[in-house]
């Protein structure tokens, strides 16, 4: 964790010599695309052609995209990747809602993702919120272990679907929303040393 910080500090002070900034507007003043170059390393967001495929899944029947979260801001879908020589985060993310319950959707992604491995479920009463991974083993309580993600909540609405490893994990996370349910495809890829995300 420390050389992510160091890093990204480096990066940052870096960013004012020799750096070029490219963005892209659309919709008045919201962003939706920045590059940002530099001889430590890039940044690149881009909100406006992300697709499910970029996660490796599909999007459920019926569902469709989000518009605005519960706070009114346009975050319905994002593809992240930050560049160095010493780290590497890919994230790509999109919101979706549908009129379906929970379940209907809990398992068709259960079999979606099982193309990938073992599927944890990450909900009250799974046996799967009980395993202590080890090394590059996803789990459902990974929030404190280095480069995992957790977006599960313990108030049992909140619940996810993950597989993979911590360093290339899938991940499912639905909540119901009125006589529906929201969900999030999320892809996450992490690196240490120099390769290609």
């Amino acid at each position: 964790m420390k050389s992510y910080v160091v890093a990204s500090c480096l990066l940052a002070s870096l960013a004012v010599a020799g750096c070029s900034i490219h963005s892209s507007k659309e919709d008045g003043d919201h962003r939706k695309n920045v590059e940002i170059e530099t001889p430590m390393g890039g940044l690149n967001v881009r909100t406006d052609n992300v697709d499910a495929k970029d996660t490796g899944l599909t999007v459920y029947p019926g569902a469709k995209l989000r518009e605005k979260d519960e706070n009114g801001h346009d975050e319905k879908k994002a593809n992240v990747n930050i560049d160095t020589p010493w780290f590497g985060l890919k994230v790509v993310a999109l919101s979706y809602e549908s009129s379906d319950p929970q379940e209907k959707i809990w398992e068709y992604y259960k079999k979606e993702l099982s193309k990938y491995g073992k599927v944890l479920e990450c909900k009250p009463g799974s046996p799967d919120l009980n395993i202590e991974g080890k090394d590059e083993e996803l789990t459902c309580n990974d929030s404190k272990k280095k480069g995992r993600v957790r977006a599960y909540g313990s108030d049992g609405k909140n619940i996810e679907l993950k597989v993979g490893t911590a360093n290339k994990q899938r991940i499912v996370a639905m909540k119901p929303s009125g006589s529906g349910t929201e969900f999030s495809l999320v892809y996450v890829v992490t690196r240490e040393q120099k390769e290609t995300l």
